[in-house]
């Protein structure tokens, strides 16, 4: 009779820590998912200065086409 309790016991412990890893690893991905989420949202506000300087040289470049354009007409 005790050897079966104690079966049980160690069964139900098992199944207990089984349950507590579980539930510790999805809160673990949980922080891991808002860290992403923060990369991710950095990296999208690198690319958009990013963008920004290339539009901005690429529109310098042809305005600077433009008079010198302008400039060998006159």
């Amino acid at each position: 009779m005790k050897q079966a309790i104690k079966s049980k016991l160690v069964k139900t412990g098992k199944f207990l820590s089984a349950a507590a890893l579980t539930i510790g690893a999805g809160v673990a991905h949980a922080i891991d998912t808002t860290k992403v989420g923060a990369s991710i949202t950095a990296a999208e506000t690198d690319a958009l200065t990013t963008g920004e300087f290339v539009i901005g040289s690429v529109a310098s470049l042809v305005v600077i086409g433009l008079i010198i354009g302008i400039v060998r007409k006159i």
